[in-house]
């Protein structure tokens, strides 16, 4: 049991490291805009992926399970759709709040709500010592997320980069309240996939393979949240007439690859995830979710150091990464310490 459980916690760090890297890719493109990639990268990680692998490699499984099920699919869609609309809050904070602030507001929020939210639904019951342990990691989590902002704001102003330049506080409310939404919708996809449970189990049962039965959950999911996360890129890019940019000019097949590869690594996150928190057991959703969210946000801050982010920044802005850093570690040793102990 030990073992499987300790299976299930490394498939969900590998999880995180590819979720953390999923945005590697576009690093340094110039030629296309947010919004190019951003539509390239939903249509493969959101449409072509999870239908691709629905269809060619589960023997028809899942596609009967989810028409058997048609009312379950349904929720776990609406679930999706909430989440889409979570990512389309995230990029509106992002351009009120600027980064550092709105992705420690947004992750911290969707840490604990895609892990309190299946037990709150009834998808997910576990003990009060596992819910402490959980309090008590997500915490952490928190107060390193704090940490990184401070640090990443305080390397901003080093570095001469400008932000959050809200021009009063009710704006600045409005701009919070964004971003707090963003996080609470963006959770949504784990709440989805814990309460779409049943159809992964149904899939399996029939037939899929084991290290695609998740799968069942995840195409009502993403085909719930492909409006909005390829809906207002397309919107983005009607207005500016730009359609000519995806099929025209240099290294436009390099781009696409590129962008593809984004969504490649960010399925493929999803995917282990959904593996991972299932050898977990019962709280796979609950603590695997915390923890592939800790891993995601360690990876990203390792992919900006190696990318230069920090150059310039001082010594301030350094010292307060390297704490957030620690907390981040040691939220990490704590939930996957308590899942390999029970």
């Amino acid at each position: 049991m030990l073992g499987s459980r300790m299976n299930g916690v490394l498939v969900v760090i590998l999880a995180g490291f590819s979720n953390g890297s999923f945005p590697a890719p576009s690093k340094g493109v110039t030629r296309w805009k947010w919004e190019h990639i951003w539509l390239v990268y939903s249509l493969s990680a959101m449409a072509l992926l999870p239908i691709g692998l629905a269809l060619l490699f589960t023997h028809g499984t899942i596609v009967r399970q989810l028409a058997g099920d048609a009312r379950l699919t349904e929720k776990v869609a609406a679930f999706g759709a909430l989440w889409g609309i979570g990512s389309l809050l995230f990029g509106l904070s992002l351009a009120r709040l600027g980064m550092a602030i709105t992705n420690a507001l947004v992750n911290g929020i969707v840490a604990f709500c895609g892990s309190i939210g299946p037990i709150l639904i009834g998808a997910v019951h576990v003990g009060r010592g596992s819910l402490l342990w959980l309090m008590g990691a997500l915490s952490l989590l928190a107060l390193s997320l704090v940490l990184c902002a401070a640090a990443s704001i305080t390397r901003d102003r080093a570095q001469g980069v400008t932000g959050f330049n809200m021009r009063s506080g009710s704006q600045s409310i409005v701009a919070i309240f964004i971003a707090v939404m963003a996080g609470v919708m963006s959770a949504m996809i784990n709440i989805g996939f814990a309460y779409g449970a049943p159809l992964a189990t149904g899939a399996q049962a029939a037939g899929c393979p084991v290290f695609l039965a998740s799968v069942a959950i995840w195409v009502p999911v993403l085909l719930g949240g492909i409006v909005f996360n390829m809906g207002y890129p397309a919107y983005l890019i009607h207005r500016s007439g730009s359609w000519s940019t995806l099929i025209r000019g240099r290294s436009t097949a390099i781009l696409w690859v590129r962008s593809s590869c984004m969504g490649i690594l960010w399925f493929g996150a999803i995917l282990l995830y959904g593996v991972g928190a299932a050898i977990m057991g019962s709280e796979g959703a609950v603590t695997g979710w915390a923890l592939i969210i800790a891993v995601s946000i360690l990876t990203s801050n390792a992919w900006g150091a190696v990318t230069g982010e920090w150059k310039n920044s001082g010594v301030k802005p350094k010292i307060l990464m390297w704490l957030s850093t620690a907390l981040l570690m040691t939220s990490l040793i704590l939930m996957a310490g308590h899942q390999l102990s029970k």
